[in-house]
């Protein structure tokens, strides 16, 4: 009997510490307009949702022990999403057409670090207005919410949803930002689109020259002549410019890239390094740091997956330290900014036996 109770009690122990590291539920649900909107451009919304997995939506930390809670809308967000709509709309003067939202990241991510909780809210969309197979761009959307303090879930929850709601109501009468039109198939294939309109993806050779921003890397309008420059085993170990007041500048300090002989440099944490391009995009293989507790950190402007999570657009808010790691980032067209594709891992020596002749 004695040792029934003690095996009941151990299956006991075991379950609740099985179900503790088990996800919880966070439900999100959007807000309710304050007031309507008359006159709008637009009468109802559609979602295009083109994310990879689009159940997930990150995870936020809840309770003093920090117990990790997948994050979901419930209803869904696309049901949220139009019901909002329907009730911030004055119906009965808004224009027979429809908002066409792509959305391509909606992603939250917390972590604690020397016992400061940081949250992240990326989003990331497009949203197109217009009928019958005839869209026009409103707005391209790239943010990064993030805030940081002794518990940030609430706050962060109520701000990026906040957004949510101001960002889909400024667009219902928000004028193109192009003259070009979209169908539903341009949308589809938008990064191609957008891609074969930028000089740096379509032009055969690149130009020579120091770039201080991806606009005008992006444009291929160099912003300074290269005055000087040393490349050592592919790398650039010096390289300047002459500024505006005629003085001499390291790049390698305040540039975002160089072209030499038709060859990229991308400038990440002090080094420019060389990248390569396939048929449609640009790589380079760069470091980037290990925490001693094994979260990777993601750091000067990098975004992709952020300690274990999908977070775009981040902006070196966490400081380097620990060993450094070596992985292939791909530049995001969108943003000029960088994502993690692959680690690349140090490949084994192979032991090489040598027969002694007699």
């Amino acid at each position: 009997m004695r040792n029934t109770l003690i095996l009941l009690l151990s299956l006991t122990v075991t379950s609740l510490f099985a179900q503790s590291k088990k996800f919880i539920i966070e439900e999100l649900n959007l807000p309710d307009p304050a007031q309507t909107i008359p006159n709008s451009n637009y009468n109802k919304i559609k979602l295009q949702d083109i994310r990879t997995d689009p159940e997930d939506y990150g995870i936020v930390m809840k309770g003093v022990s920090d117990r990790k809670a997948k994050v979901k809308f419930n209803p869904s967000f696309e049901e949220q999403l139009n019901k909002m709509f329907d009730k911030g709309i004055d119906k009965t003067s808004a224009n027979d057409q429809e908002l066409l939202v792509q959305l391509r990241s909606l992603n939250y991510k917390e972590v604690t670090i020397d016992m400061v909780q940081y949250g992240y809210f990326n989003l990331r969309a497009l949203i197109f207005g217009g009928k019958e197979n005839q869209y026009q761009l409103l707005k391209k959307i790239d943010t990064t919410m993030v805030l940081f303090k002794m518990d940030v879930t609430k706050k962060l929850e109520e701000q990026s949803l906040d957004y949510l709601h101001k960002t889909v109501f400024e667009t219902v009468s928000a004028a193109p930002i192009d003259n070009r039109t979209y169908t539903q198939e341009d949308i589809s294939n938008y990064d191609k689109i957008a891609k074969s309109q930028l000089p740096l993806y379509t032009q055969s050779k690149l130009k020579d020259g120091v770039y201080m921003n991806y606009r005008s890397f992006s444009a291929q309008v160099p912003d300074k002549p290269i005055d000087e420059i040393l490349v050592n085993l592919g790398m650039i170990t010096k390289v300047t410019y002459i500024d505006d007041k005629g003085k001499k500048r390291n790049a390698k300090t305040d540039s975002y890239a160089v072209i030499n002989q038709g060859k990229a440099y991308i400038m990440y944490e002090g080094e420019l390094y060389p990248m390569r391009k396939d048929s449609e995009d640009f790589y380079f293989i760069s470091k980037i740091y290990d925490r001693p507790t094994g979260e990777r950190q993601l750091i000067s402007g990098t975004t992709g997956a952020m300690i274990g999570g999908p977070i775009g657009g981040v902006i070196g808010v966490l400081i380097a330290s620990g060993k450094s790691k070596k992985y292939e980032c791909q530049l995001d067209y969108f943003n000029g900014k960088y994502e993690i594709v692959r680690e690349i891992k140090p490949q084994k020596q192979k032991e090489v036996y040598h027969l002694k002749e007699e």
